[in-house]
């Protein structure tokens, strides 16, 4: 009797840290990161993208919610995005081939990228970019006005690179305008383009949500 008693003791007490556990850190961390943890954290779980201070869901062809107290509101087919960021629009021109292109303008920051499945490169706002993929993130260097970085890593699981390209391209520009920069002096007087650059607003992030 006394060893039925404490078999079933032992049982009950298995039961009971094996739902804390399950409980616990795993809805925590549900969901996929993207971007990194300096500036915006995202996490996507199917179609619902949220973090500190966003809350998005996609629908069909479409992204709508809050980003930052922002309002967001896009849609796409597979030539072009197109939307509003807080009071500022939204345009992409897309091309995929054998890589896919993305450019044009998002919140009212330029966009340039081109990403082949290796390589992300090109710009968003006042910050170039050069990442590779390396497992489900993105590794490698950006310049954002002159201050180089050598060691940026950004998360972007392979789900989301495989999602159709409207839909790629609002997460890539996403994970980018989300992820935080240095502070900087901007350069003058070095190239038209320099120069072009510097009259750009910045609050210590890549673009100014």
């Amino acid at each position: 009797m006394k060893r039925l008693l404490l078999s079933t003791i032992t049982a009950t007490a298995m039961l009971g840290t094996g739902c804390a556990a399950t409980s616990g850190p795993h809805g925590a961390s549900s969901g996929l990161p993207l971007g990194d943890a300096s500036g915006e954290p995202l996490r996507v779980e199917g179609t619902s993208i949220t973090g500190p201070n966003s809350a998005l869901s996609i629908s069909g062809d479409a992204m709508r919610g809050r980003y930052r107290s922002h309002p967001l509101s896009l849609e796409w087919d597979y030539q072009k995005l197109t939307g509003s960021v807080g009071a500022q629009p939204a345009h992409l021109e897309l091309a995929e081939g054998d890589d896919t292109r993305v450019w044009g303008s998002f919140g009212g920051m330029p966009v340039d990228l081109t990403e082949d499945g290796t390589w992300l490169h090109g710009r968003v706002g006042r910050c170039a970019y050069a990442l590779k993929r390396e497992g489900d993130g993105l590794q490698g260097m950006r310049d954002c006005g002159g201050s180089l970085e050598r060691d940026i890593a950004l998360s972007f699981p392979q789900q989301l690179a495989s999602r159709p390209v409207g839909e790629r391209a609002a997460l890539m520009t996403l994970m980018l305008v989300s992820t935080q920069a240095p502070e900087v002096v901007p350069r003058v007087g070095i190239s038209s383009n320099a120069a072009i650059e510097t009259g750009i607003r910045t609050r210590g992030r890549c673009g100014s949500y």
